[in-house]
């Protein structure tokens, strides 16, 4: 193996680790990089004690950064392993990213490099626009590479998925403590982290598909629009239910992303009906009972412009280099 990473990798495999989607964009992550290997440690500063105190929603994050890593490492020509939870006597080490020597970039990886700072969460309107059966096929084929699965509701599914969400909404609203979490991450201008105001969306005229984080926050000055009526929804899941498989589901979901990103098409997350284990369950029920579902998942193509939310520097996730 080669002893150590140049500047000038190390800045490329951390700035494609920091693009991963996250809860709220809190970027609940930090890196050290040790000669060949990188591990992704959790940042506990950036944890959601209300919204995810088991600390799935940030394993899943990590998992999604952790195979950023790897398709930039492809992209420079490294072969890479990962190992989840490498070290007990450090637990804080969730994610371990090992680089075989560099030779020539890996194409299978690679190739995905580019949709990594072209993917953002898009939260606006969708057009009534079918996602093709070949398309959907390959979302099928990156989720089960890494593990997953992807079931895409059909029309029931979905008007039971529809009456959840809005009970879970009308109890997000009823929440102090979680709104008061929610304050912290969301709304108004900002240039490191969180979810700006600008990039939440518009506001739906009718009950739609579609995560209004602005709950409870003042949303005057943003614009209503009519939303598609029949999105594209599709739940990724895991067979077992573990904090291991809790980041696969991460590593899984990027895979998804990216390649969604490459056919030009977008996502936003339905999550909340995921926060509770009683509305989980109901999720799990949705999809037959036998996985368990990790995200929830509106996929389309865009009928507006998006801004993106922003990226803490990579240097400011960086620990140590040895």
């Amino acid at each position: 193996m080669n002893a150590v990473l140049t500047d000038d990798e190390v800045e490329i495999l951390l700035t494609a680790a920091a693009h991963a989607p996250s809860m709220y964009n809190t970027q609940p992550w930090r890196f050290e990089v040790h000669g060949p290997v990188i591990d992704v440690l959790a940042d506990e500063e950036r944890s959601l004690p209300i919204a995810d105190p088991s600390g799935r929603a940030a394993r899943v994050a990590i998992g999604a950064a952790a195979f950023n890593l790897r398709v930039a490492a492809a992209v420079l020509g490294h072969k890479s392993r990962l190992a989840i939870d490498p070290d007990p006597a450090r637990p804080e080490v969730v994610a371990r990213l090992f680089l075989d020597d560099r030779t020539t970039p890996v194409p299978e990886l690679g190739k995905l490099y580019a949709d990594v700072s072209e993917r953002h969460t898009y939260r606006g309107p969708l057009l009534d626009v079918p996602i093709p059966r070949p398309v959907q096929v390959h979302l099928d084929d990156a989720a089960r590479r890494e593990g997953a699965q992807l079931h895409w509701l059909g029309s029931t599914a979905r008007s039971r998925l529809a009456e959840l969400q809005r009970r879970v909404d009308a109890a997000d609203l009823a929440d102090e403590d979680r709104l008061h979490e929610r304050l912290r991450w969301v709304g108004g201008d900002r240039s490191r982290d969180g979810i700006p105001e600008e990039t939440l969306g518009p506001l739906p005229t009718r009950a739609a598909f579609v995560r209004d984080l602005s709950l409870g926050l003042d949303s005057s000055h943003r614009d209503r629009v009519g939303y598609e009526a029949h999105p594209a929804i599709a739940v990724l899941s895991t067979q077992d239910e573990d904090s291991a498989a809790w980041v696969g589901a991460g590593v899984a979901l990027e895979r998804v992303l990216l390649v969604a990103t490459s056919y030009d098409l977008t996502a936003s997350f339905l999550n909340q009906v995921l926060e509770r284990p009683a509305d989980r369950a109901g999720v799990r029920e949705l999809i037959g009972g036998r996985s368990w579902p990790q995200i929830v998942l509106r996929a389309g193509y865009p009928a507006q412009s998006a801004s993106h939310t922003s990226r803490l520097d990579w240097r400011s996730s960086f620990d140590q280099w040895f």
